[in-house]
This record gives C-alpha cells, sequence and structure tokens, in this order.
C-alpha cells in the first residue's frame, strides 16, 4: 500500500513545487532516493563503458572528439548526479558515432540508439511536465523500459541472425573459431573436436536463455548473474577487445535490477570510504611498521606492473576488465542474496506509445540483411550469416523476403592494382557494387577488372570520365548508413565480423 508523508498546512505550495518530496509514480520518499541513486549509478557505469570502447581503440585522443567525449565521461563519473553531464556526455557519443558511420560497431550504434532514447525521454518529460527541472527517478523511470526492450531485441537477432549452416558446420563456425582462438590464448580446455561442437549449441543456447530470462520478474536476477558471467567471459577472447561490447552490457543489466543492487554498491562504497578514511590516519602516524608497509606496497605494485607488463600484452583487459567485470558480478551476487524480490521494476512498461519509435528503429535496423539492406551493424557480428547473391544460409528466412535489390549485384574482382582488392581476388571474396564502388571512389583505385553479375568490366581512373559512374557519390544518407561484408564465392560463409 502506497504511504505518503501527513499533509501540512503548506502541501498546497509544496505540491506546486518540481521538487516534490514524494513525486507521482514512488511508494515512499526512501522509494524515489533509490531510484535517484540508481540513476546516479547507471550514469557512471554508462560513462565507464564509453571509456572501456575507448581503450579498446586506443582512442582517448585520437581526435577533438574522443577527447571530449573522454572529459565528458570522466567529468560524469566525478559528478552523476548532474543531468546536464548526462546530456553533454550522450550527445558527445551520438556525435562520435555518427562520424564513424557505417564503419560504427554494433554495441556502439546501439550506444547511440539508446542515448537518442534518453533524449527523447528527457523531452517528452518537459513537456509533459512543462518544466525544463525534470526529476531524475522519474526520467530513469521513462527511458530504462525503453532501453530494455532495444537490449531484448539485440539479443533476439543475435541468436536469429545464428540460425544458419554455416554458424553450425564445425569447419566454418564463429564459435568454434572463438573457443580455438580463446585456448590457443589460455590453453584451459583439451582441443577435442566435440568441445567445439558443444560450444555452438551452447552459444546459441546461453545467448537464448538470457533474454528469456530477463523477460519474466521471477527469473530475472538469474537471467543478468548469467549474461554477466557470460559477457565477462567473451571478453577475454583474443580476437576481439569485446570488453567494450561487454561494458555496455553490463550497464545496461542495471536498469534491469531492483534498487537494492544499487544500495549495495552505494552500502559498500560507503564502507569503502570509511575504511579508507581509518586506515589513513593509522598510516600517518610515523611507526617503522608504517615505513616498511609503505615501501613494501610500492614495491610489490612496481613488482606487478612488471610482471604483467610482460606477461600479458593487453593491460586493459586483464587488469581493468578483472577488476570491473568480477567486482560487478560480486556485488550483483549479495544484492541477489539480500534483494526483495517484491522491488524488481516493471522492466517494460513505457510511459506513452510515442516512445516506441526507436526501439522499433532498433528492430527494423536487426532486420535489415533479410530486406537487401546493410548486413554490417545489423547485429549480424560474427553470425555467419550470408544473404548475398539472391542466396542465403537461413534455416527460416528465405532470400525472396528481400524486396531491395543491393545484395544482388554482386561483384567478383579479377584483378587490381589495389592490395585489398587484389587481395580479395586471390581469396575470392565477393562484394555488392554499393560496396565496391564506395570503396574504389574513397580508396582512389587506379584500375581494376571485375565481373558484375557475371558480366566483365575494367575501371581505370586515368581515362574515366567526371561522369564515371564508379566516380559518382550516391546518396548521402546511404551513404553514411550503408554497410557490407564481403562474402566468399564458394557459398561457405566463414566466421567474419
Amino acid at each position: 500500500m502506497n504511504t505518503y508523508p501527513p499533509l501540512t498546512r503548506k502541501a498546497p505550495s509544496v505540491i506546486e513545487s518540481p521538487y516534490l518530496d514524494v513525486p507521482a509514480g514512488f511508494s515512499s520518499q526512501e522509494n524515489h532516493k533509490a531510484t535517484v541513486l540508481k540513476y546516479k549509478i547507471f550514469s557512471c557505469l554508462w560513462a565507464i563503458a564509453s571509456i572501456f570502447h575507448m581503450a579498446n581503440h586506443n582512442s582517448f585522443s585520437l581526435n577533438l572528439t574522443f577527447f571530449l567525449l573522454t572529459i565528458s565521461a570522466l567529468a560524469l563519473i566525478a559528478k552523476p548526479s548532474s543531468l546536464v553531464r548526462l546530456l553533454i556526455f550522450i550527445t558527445m557519443q551520438m556525435y562520435q558515432a555518427y562520424t564513424d558511420m557505417p564503419d560504427a560497431p554494433n554495441h556502439w550504434l546501439l550506444a547511440a540508439f539508446m542515448n537518442l532514447t534518453i533524449i527523447q525521454s528527457y523531452v517528452y518529460l518537459i513537456f509533459k511536465r512543462k518544466s525544463f527541472y525534470i526529476d531524475k527517478a522519474e526520467l530513469l523511470n521513462t527511458f530504462a523500459p525503453l532501453v530494455n526492450i532495444q537490449l531484448i531485441i539485440l539479443y533476439f537477432f543475435a541468436v536469429f541472425h545464428k540460425l544458419n549452416a554455416d554458424f553450425f558446420n564445425t569447419e566454418a563456425s564463429c564459435a568454434v573459431r572463438f573457443l580455438i582462438l580463446q585456448n590457443n590464448y589460455y590453453n584451459i580446455l583439451p582441443p577435442d573436436k566435440i568441445f567445439l561442437t558443444i560450444n555452438i549449441y551452447l552459444t546459441v543456447f546461453i545467448e537464448a536463455l538470457i533474454p528469456l530470462l530477463l523477460i519474466f520478474r521471477r527469473s530475472r536476477n538469474w537471467g543478468i548473474l548469467l549474461g554477466l558471467v557470460f559477457h565477462c567471459i567473451l571478453a577475454y577472447n583474443p580476437l576481439n577487445g569485446f570488453y567494450d561490447f561487454s561494458a555496455t552490457v553490463f550497464a545496461l543489466y542495471l536498469l534491469f535490477t531492483s534498487t537494492s543492487f544499487s544500495n549495495q554498491i552505494y552500502q559498500l562504497y560507503q564502507k569503502f570510504k570509511r575504511q579508507k578514511t581509518a586506515l589513513k590516519r593509522k598510516l600517518l602516524q610515523f611507526k617503522l611498521r608504517n615505513l616498511f608497509f609503505f615501501a613494501g606496497s610500492v614495491g610489490l605494485l612496481v613488482a606487478l606492473v612488471h610482471y604483467y607488463n610482460r606477461e600479458f600484452e593487453d593491460y586493459f583487459r586483464h587488469l581493468v576488465w578483472t577488476g570491473y567485470s568480477v567486482s560487478f558480478i560480486v556485488i550483483f551476487m549479495l544484492a541477489m542474496r539480500s534483494g526483495d524480490a517484491s522491488e524488481k521494476p516493471k522492466a517494460f512498461s513505457f510511459a506513452h506509445f510515442s516512445l516506441m519509435i526507436i526501439p522499433v528503429i532498433v528492430f527494423v535496423n536487426g532486420l535489415c540483411p533479410y530486406l537487401g539492406l546493410k548486413t554490417e551493424s545489423s547485429y549480424a557480428m560474427f553470425s555467419n550469416l550470408r544473404t548475398e547473391g539472391g542466396i542465403t544460409n537461413h534455416f527460416i528466412v528465405p532470400a525472396s523476403t528481400q524486396i531491395f535489390d543491393y545484395q544482388k549485384d554482386v561483384i567478383e574482382i579479377v584483378s587490381s592494382s589495389d592490395p585489398f582488392l587484389q587481395r580479395m581476388a586471390q581469396e575470392q571474396k565477393l562484394l555488392v557494387y554499393f560496396q565496391f564502388r564506395r570503396y574504389v571512389r574513397k580508396s582512389r583505385v587506379q584500375q581494376v577488372s571485375y565481373k558484375r553479375n557475371g558480366v566483365p568490366a575494367t575501371f581505370d581512373r586515368s581515362k574515366a570520365s567526371a561522369n564515371d559512374p564508379m566516380l559518382r557519390k550516391e546518396n548521402g544518407m546511404l551513404e553514411k548508413i550503408m554497410q557490407f561484408r564481403y562474402f566468399y564465392k564458394d557459398g561457405t560463409q566463414l566466421c567474419l565480423h
């Protein structure tokens, strides 16, 4: 039963003020405070996820935008209660994602969609409240269900795209390649084919089970825990710095949790601060024991830095990611044990149907390969999916669903002065005409012989006129959003991004 503070003679002025003691939609002041705390922690985790992204690409100061994104992320972590800092940070992330397009990674594009959702929710509340003051707890409760839906959509397509013949082929599957690379690096499992086959089915099973557990309130915590462990392990694969993707998912899982998890984080933080203050007070007292302790700690730190610098190439993965992910999982397990099941939020109840526009766009983005549109940045990463050239390896969706012809216009390279295209010819890789023409124009390819849908053709830049189709720019919007992966002539789709 909802409880509210008793009305006083000053109640009308309190109700008219935007700074409500107990805003509508919250059962008590404690519940409201806990939700504000959850908002602050999400802001921190969301900024940390972008730092993992930039660390993976060594891009903290790659250009001015990345530098400003780094500064805005650190500023948000320093003061996560600031809505202005959050808006600046997510605007910078969206701008960087737009700049990276069409080469933006899947998680970076999804983060941009989710940031757009936060801004949309903020604008919605401004018009709803007719005020620029927006309660942070209400903002969180407005955008969280929409972001949750988008994460479920991501998982849906991550599984659905893998339902193809080549993902279940041990000679081609990305699941096999991932396991071999990870096992070669860490040497944990025996190199037996049975493990490779099991890993294919286990990957699909886990990626399907996580969203199913997240959907239902009773099983949600187990879904989060399974997802945390799965993405924690995935981040150690040497094929790619997957900790950027995993850190993004970690932050989004917070939106599925009850306030008990946020409270657990805050309590541990406060305990750490108290212990740090007490330890500092003791160590500042001059004693030989303290001097030896300090010198020993510095020596141990230097020894650890020397060891990790020699043994591990990717220190960020093995030190920073390990510390972050393991701490996150342990704290969540503590919260699972102490949390109240009745506190779990309604994960998918959105405030207004107009706010569903971005989740719909996210879903359509995942459908693109089956519509004949782009094959990159459509959540088909490492899925072995092939839909080009009028054929498909998918078990369910036929090639006839493609209402656009971009994927049917196929190029086979015969020879070229460009090293990349020449290598594609030697490896018998094909690509669609849209991607081929953009590459020739942007890379200023001098000469290339090719077959377009089986018809021989040649492009020679020295003889080409200004009106040559190969030099004409495609529609600007399409150039920005459309990206296609290459595929193999023999029909088997080996593991590609």
